[in-house]
């Protein structure tokens, strides 16, 4: 604003200056070109009175001083009468006497004067000069007062954005003191914190992530609790099995050699049980870090399929399930065999796991324009459907007892899921509770 007015002013002062200049050059060369025919013959005494009339006439009109000089610089008329027959030399009155139009602005006891000379010619010749002061206080004033305006509408308008400014802060920095506080609630753990801000503005969009991001973190955070007892359970298991064994083994000084083995047997089933969770454990949290190279080949994904049956089969013999591949084409598409292998062994296998006696099993291999589609159907017992969502998290199971009587470690579904997904593929799973399940593996063709 400071810089504005300084502008304004400095421009206005020299706007202002330099049409007043012009003005009064102007009027000066009408008072010249009106004399001009009488100045040679000025001593006469009806052409004195004449010219005199002339000047004191444009004097009252422009409010100025009028001073005609010949070429000597001799004062022959002056519309005051106070220098007349005196020689009077100024800068303006030497450039006229040379031909020259000449305007300048002077402070005189604090008071800013014009001065202006423009040469008087009759039939070519310089004849004499005509010289106009005239005040130029009422420039300084009109700039004095438009400065003085806007002085009035800045410090009005500063005083205004001060009020605004407070009133936005305080409607912005509450919000923000209200994330901040949440923030640190969120550093000591308390995931569950909420922010409560209401507004329909980017602050309210921010609260609203906010919210979402610790909603997400609370589930995030419980689904850790969750898995650490899992792990732990899983891990406490096998290792409660062993001590019992050995303690048993240690309380009596002597057994039988068959005891002593069928009790050995016991111990190597339990550490080969918790290698298999460890191992698991580890190849999944590999896959999640992106850690693993996928090794593509092109691979025809029927003879996989088949392979895959192939291995099962044994298992499903045992409970007289069927299980069938269903393929109209063959497919060929690159991917990472062995671990689609490891993949379609998990869910097949536990489609034939959790199925009844005397049940079926059908893959159906379907190839479509940018993908292709296996489905794993089943006609087992299903999965309920409160369950769906989490039977991908880790160490999941959604009958704890059916689970322990079936075996597995529970991370299946999961390491599965992440090799789909490295794939750049998706899975999913839908299913009736009585009726069965399907799960939908979707792999790029590219």
């Amino acid at each position: 604003m400071i810089l504005t007015i300084i502008f304004v002013e400095d421009y206005l002062t020299k706007s202002n200056i330099d049409e007043a200049e012009n003005n009064l050059l102007s009027q000066n060369t009408q008072v010249a070109n009106q004399i001009a025919p009488f100045i040679g013959n000025v001593d006469n005494e009806y052409t004195y009175r004449y010219v005199e009339d002339i000047i004191k006439q444009h004097s009252f009109e422009y409010n100025s001083r009028i001073i005609i000089l010949d070429p000597q610089n001799k004062v022959l008329l002056d519309s005051y009468d106070l220098l007349n027959n005196q020689k009077v030399s100024t800068e303006e009155i030497d450039d006229a006497l040379m031909g020259f139009d000449s305007a300048n602005i002077y402070v005189h006891d604090s008071k800013y004067v014009f001065y202006a000379a423009v040469p008087i010619i009759e039939h070519n010749e310089i004849v004499g000069s005509s010289f106009i002061t005239s005040s130029a206080d009422y420039i300084f004033s009109d700039v004095g007062e438009i400065i003085d305006k806007l002085l009035l509408i800045f410090t009005a308008a500063v005083a205004v954005s001060i009020f605004i400014s407070i009133l936005f802060a305080q409607i912005i920095s509450k919000p923000i003191e209200k994330l901040t506080d949440s923030v640190q609630h969120i550093t000591l753990g308390k995931y569950d914190t909420k922010v409560d801000i209401s507004s329909k503005d980017e602050i309210g969009e921010l609260g609203d992530a906010f919210n979402m991001m610790t909603t997400k973190l609370s589930q995030v955070d419980e689904r850790r609790k969750k898995f650490v007892s899992n792990v732990s359970h899983e891990l406490r298991t096998p290792m409660t099995s062993m001590k019992i064994v050995s303690d048993t083994l240690l309380s009596s000084p002597s057994w039988d050699e068959a005891v002593y083995r069928e009790f050995m047997q016991d111990i190597n089933s339990e550490i080969d049980r918790l290698n298999k969770i460890i191992d698991s454990l580890l190849y999944l949290v590999r896959v999640e870090k992106d850690d693993l190279d996928l090794n593509y080949n092109m691979t025809y994904v029927n003879y996989l399929l088949e392979w895959v049956i192939k291995t099962i089969k044994p298992i499903a013999d045992t409970k007289n399930i069927t299980v069938t591949l269903i393929a109209h084409s063959k497919i060929q598409i690159q991917l990472d065999q062995e671990k689609i292998q490891q993949c379609l062994l998990n869910i097949i296998g536990n489609a034939v796991k959790y199925t009844p006696e005397n049940g079926k099993v059908w893959i159906e291999l379907i190839e479509q324009k940018e993908q292709i589609l296996i489905n794993i159907i089943d006609n087992g017992i299903g999965i309920p459907e409160r369950d769906l969502p989490f039977i991908f998290d880790r160490f999941y199971r959604v009958d704890e007892a059916r689970a322990r009587k079936t075996g597995g470690t529970g991370l299946g579904l999961a390491i599965s899921q992440q090799i789909v997904l490295l794939h750049q593929g998706r899975i999913e799973v839908s299913s009736n509770v009585g009726e069965g399940t399907t799960v939908s593996i979707r792999l790029p063709r590219k």
